[in-house]
C-alpha cells in the first residue's frame, strides 16, 4: 500500500472505537493509548490513517512552547505493519509540525522496539538522550525550594542532558530546552546521593524523588518497579 492509498486526517470522535480496537493489545500489558486517546481527539491533535473506512494507523502531535513538536502513539494495525503506514504518519506529523512553526520534532522508543527504531533512522531521527522509567523507591532526599538554588540545579540538570528535559505526568515528554523554560514548570527540586530530581517527575543521574512515583531518570537507580529503558530521538525540521 502507497502513501496515495491513505488518507491522513484529524481524528474524529467517530475513529475512537477502531483506534480502541487495535491498540488495546499492542504490547503484553496492553496500552495506555485506550485512555488517552479522547482526550487526544478532542484537542484535535491526533491524527488517523484511513485505508477507505478502515483506520488503520494513528499519531498524536503535541506542539511544545518550546518549538518541539512532541510525536507520540505511533500505533499501525496488525493487519496493516510493514507496508508503509508508520511512515506515512510520521512524514504528515513532521510536516505538518514544520508548518505550524515547530524547529524540531521528538519522539521517544522503548530500547527493545528494534522496528521503530529502525523507522526513525530511516527518516533521519538522531538519538539525543536515554532514560530509564518506572516506580521509584522512596529515597532519603534533600528538598530544595529556594529559587537561585533550584536554578542552579536546573543548570546543572540541563548541562548533564545536553540541554534536554523530560517530563512524566502522566504522560511523557521531552524536549530540548532552556533554563528559563524550566524555570517556569519546576517549584521544587530533591538532592539524593546518586542523582537531582524535579518536581516534573524527571531525575537527572538516578531517580530522585520526594515519594514513591512515576519518574523518569537518565540513570538506572533504585525501582520499585522498572518499566525499561528508552531512546529519545530528534530531527531537526
Amino acid at each position: 500500500m502507497g502513501d496515495n492509498n491513505l488518507n491522513i486526517r484529524a481524528a474524529e470522535a467517530s475513529d475512537i472505537p477502531q483506534i480502541v480496537g487495535f491498540t488495546r493489545n499492542t504490547f503484553s500489558w496492553g496500552d495506555y493509548l485506550p485512555n488517552v486517546i479522547s482526550e487526544w481527539v478532542r484537542a484535535g491533535t491526533a491524527y488517523v490513517a484511513a485505508a477507505r473506512d478502515e483506520v488503520v494507523g494513528v499519531i498524536n502531535v503535541e506542539l511544545l512552547p518550546t518549538e518541539v513538536a512532541w510525536l507520540e502513539g505511533l500505533r499501525v494495525k496488525p493487519s496493516h505493519r510493514g507496508i508503509g503506514v508508520g511512515t506515512a504518519l510520521t512524514k504528515f506529523a513532521m510536516n505538518y509540525a514544520r508548518r505550524a512553526g515547530a524547529k524540531y520534532a521528538m519522539l521517544m522508543i522503548a530500547e527493545w522496539n528494534e522496528a521503530s527504531h529502525n523507522l526513525a533512522h530511516k527518516l533521519g531521527f538522531k538519538p539525543v538522550l536515554r532514560v530509564h522509567a518506572g516506580i521509584a523507591e522512596e529515597p532519603s532526599i534533600v528538598r530544595e525550594t529556594d529559587s537561585e538554588r533550584i536554578r542552579e540545579l536546573i543548570r546543572r540538570a540541563l548541562d548533564a542532558t545536553g540541554g534536554y528535559i523530560c517530563v512524566s505526568n502522566g504522560l511523557w515528554r521531552c524536549t530540548r530546552t532552556a533554563i528559563d523554560y524550566v524555570s517556569s514548570l519546576i517549584r521544587e527540586a530533591y538532592v539524593g546521593d546518586k542523582g537531582i530530581g524535579f518536581n516534573i517527575g524527571f531525575s537527572v543521574g538516578a531517580p530522585t524523588t520526594p515519594a514513591k512515583m512515576e519518574v523518569l531518570s537518565t540513570d538506572y537507580g533504585n525501582f520499585e518497579k522498572y518499566y525499561g529503558a528508552y531512546i529519545i530521538y530528534e530531527q531537526k525540521l
